[in-house]
């Protein structure tokens, strides 16, 4: 019975959510007035609907160990659907999936055996919170973004956050930081640059200014070139480094063989190429 009934579905071109909502009574009565159970693991999500479906497929797809071809039967929709959905994902359309008026694209993923890799996994996230909630991360953002090394990801993070916002609710906070926190306005104002983006990839989020690409060197174990201020304000430059760690204030690397640590204040500038930084 269990196939059957997926297998109805799949093939069920109308609304599948109703077919399965049928299901569903159906098997809680014959539960209840005949002992009969049927365990059958029905869709997680409502599968009718493709955004629902496109923010499943990135979830799922984040795991290296999940195969593309086990969505399918997790979703009870044809194996087409679910190719249509990931193209979707990654941009291969002419018209790409938009969250709040940017798209959202993972362009950065790789189809191999089966399984999709991405340089970056994406998190969709799409927070209800009250105002003074919202003003909290924000201000906890803008907290982050005074390190080099997160600069660019608090940034990006505060920007996304403030376009799901509606015009009162910019307002109120405009208001309110002018009346009790002037010196903060200008932070706020900033966040309404326009992008097309949602998306970020750790690339992405990474540029020369600071320690701005070491986060992502030290997560995806790439090498990184930094110029380096010591403590007598000689510069140095530091070529192949594997960074190791950073706790916030100091980041451990590896360069030429022999173990370091260096000050992220004193991280002048960052990048993958010692080319990007002359």
């Amino acid at each position: 019975m269990k196939v059957s009934i997926k297998e109805s579905v799949k093939a069920y071109s109308s609304s599948k959510d109703n077919a399965i909502d049928i299901y569903r009574k159906y098997l809680g009565f014959l539960s209840k007035e005949y002992g009969i159970h049927v365990e059958i693991d029905f869709p997680p999500i409502p599968v009718s609907i493709s955004f629902e479906r496109i923010m499943y497929i990135a979830k799922y797809l984040q795991n290296p160990d999940h195969k593309v071809k086990d969505l399918a039967d997790i979703l009870w929709v044809s194996e087409r659907t679910v190719l249509d959905d990931i193209a979707k994902l990654r941009g291969n359309t002419d018209d790409p999936l938009q969250v709040c008026g940017k798209k959202f694209i993972i362009e950065d993923m790789e189809r191999r055996r089966g399984r999709v890799t991405m340089a970056s996994t994406a998190h969709p996230i799409f927070l209800t919170g009250n105002l003074t909630q919202v003003i909290v991360t924000l201000k906890g953002l803008k907290s982050m973004s005074q390190d080099s090394a997160y600069r660019s990801y608090a940034i990006e993070m505060a920007k996304s956050i403030w376009t799901q916002l509606s015009d009162y609710a910019k307002e109120r906070i405009i208001y309110v930081t002018t009346e009790m926190l002037p010196d903060e306005v200008e932070w706020y104002l900033s966040l309404g640059d326009k992008d097309e983006n949602s998306f970020y990839s750790e690339y992405m989020c990474s540029n020369t200014e600071g320690a701005g690409c070491v986060i992502d060197c030290l997560k995806n174990r790439k090498s990184c070139c930094i110029e380096y201020q010591e403590d007598d304000n000689t510069v140095v430059f530091y070529e192949d480094c594997m960074v190791r760690d950073y706790d916030g204030k100091t980041f451990k690397v590896i360069y030429k063989g022999e173990k370091m640590e260096l000050l992220s204040d004193n991280v002048l500038r960052s990048g993958y190429t010692i080319e990007e930084l002359i």
